[in-house]
């Protein structure tokens, strides 16, 4: 039985694309892309991955059962009322599209993992602030993260948990509608969940889909992108009325 269409399985979920500069013998490409392992972190627990272009993903909300914020640079400190210089590879562009996006995702209700710079969003966008210079860069061996009881990523992860960690800013308050739930040992927030409970959305500062590299101790992918195809799933089994665009 199929979460959409029939004879195919598996909810489709939207991976926010970005904007990238590829080398090439005639010149410098612009092109829109993602890292591959997310895309094959949703294939490995039945999700259908594919990707939106980043500033024009709020057109295609409509198309997909869930939605992936990726990593990528910082954000504009202008946005979050932090100190200015004390970023890297900011793109307004991208940071203005995304924060658009959640919050009609939001009103949407479309399903929502926020990875990385993607949980800084989430917090942003509701008028949370950010702090730099924070130099979490263990990719591979990672650290420990303790989870809050009674959360999501409680019953995804337990009580503690290695994840990886490859970061300069991290989100510092948060507002109200979101509840963090999972801290560093040295008080870095490493998850924060919808507090309402009415829109299934959830950001953590780690890579959980960097759990397929060999020699990484997080193992937190499959439970995190299970969670995110499960409510997919549900939202593509939901009556709701859909527009297809036709040129």
């Amino acid at each position: 039985m199929s979460d959409r269409t029939p004879g195919v399985s598996g909810p489709v979920v939207g991976i926010v694309g970005h904007g990238y500069v590829v080398a090439r013998p005639f010149g410098d490409l612009p092109v829109t892309g993602t890292p591959p392992t997310y895309v094959e972190a949703l294939a490995a627990c039945g999700a259908r991955p594919v990707l939106l272009p980043g500033g024009r993903a709020s057109e295609l909300l409509d198309l997909v059962d869930g939605l992936v914020l990726t990593g990528g640079g910082d954000l504009d400190p202008a946005l979050h009322g932090g100190e200015s210089g004390a970023a890297a590879d900011v793109d307004r562009a991208r940071d203005d599209a995304e924060i658009a996006l959640v919050h009609e995702a939001r009103r949407a209700g479309v399903p929502l993992l926020g990875v990385c710079r993607g949980l800084q969003v989430l917090a942003v966008a509701f008028g949370g602030s950010l702090a730099a210079g924070i130099g979490h860069r263990l990719p591979l061996e990672g650290h420990p993260v303790a989870t809050a009881p009674r959360s999501l990523v409680r019953g995804l992860l337990g009580e503690r948990v290695v994840t990886s960690a490859l970061h300069d800013q991290a989100a510092v308050e948060v507002a109200p509608c979101w509840r963090p739930t999972a801290w560093a040992d040295d008080g870095t927030v490493e998850a924060i969940e919808w507090a309402a409970g009415d829109w299934p959305a959830l950001g953590v500062q780690w890579h959980p889909e960097l759990t397929w590299h060999a020699d990484l101790d997080d193992r937190t992918g499959p439970a995190l992108f299970g969670w995110l195809r499960e409510a997919a799933a549900m939202r593509a089994r939901e009556p709701r009325a859909r527009t297809l665009v036709r040129s």
